[in-house]
């Protein structure tokens, strides 16, 4: 006598659940069987789901393309940090310098780039401010064993007090 009447509560809340149930199914049948307007909303229907499934079906494959690039970039920087040393084309060089560059400087094409055999060459016109942070940017891009700085200063972006290669202080 310990326990409380179980089968009681248990039908009580059975029975409005139930017939919530079976209105929702009759509700349903009627909307897709309906002999006016049944067979396009069937059709309706199978349509979204194909056309959910091609979804689901593409975006899987997305992210299978992703990962799979995911996993052959951390493959490669491991192929780096174990070979160091490898050298790096002198083309590929200057595009990963002229890329570096491009955050710093308006027009990364105005300044000359010229790579050989690791060594990278800086030529043209450049603000006093931005040219030590022209010659370490080139620098820390993977691949680069040496930078000349041949960089001349711009005439109109001098430092004030700075002098010009001519001597005249403005």
């Amino acid at each position: 006598m310990d326990r409380p009447f179980r089968s009681s509560s248990a039908a009580y809340t059975a029975g409005p659940l139930a017939l919530l149930l079976g209105v929702s199914l009759g509700a349903a049948l009627m909307y897709f069987l309906d002999p006016d307007n049944g067979r396009r909303r069937r059709a309706l229907v199978r349509e979204k789901s194909v056309r959910y499934a091609r979804e689901a079906r593409d975006r899987q494959a997305g992210l299978l393309r992703h990962a799979g690039n995911r996993a052959r970039g951390a493959a490669a920087s491991m192929r780096q940090r174990l070979h160091p040393d490898d050298i790096v084309e002198d083309g590929v060089l200057l595009e990963r310098v002229r890329s570096a560059l491009g955050h710093l400087v308006g027009d990364p094409h105005a300044v000359d780039i010229r790579v050989r055999c690791g060594t990278v060459v800086l030529k043209g016109p450049a603000r006093h401010d931005q040219m030590e942070e022209l010659v370490a940017c080139a620098r820390n891009v993977r691949g680069v064993r040496e930078v000349e700085n041949r960089l001349s200063l711009s005439p109109d972006s001098a430092a004030p007090g700075r002098s010009y290669p001519d001597g005249i202080a403005r």
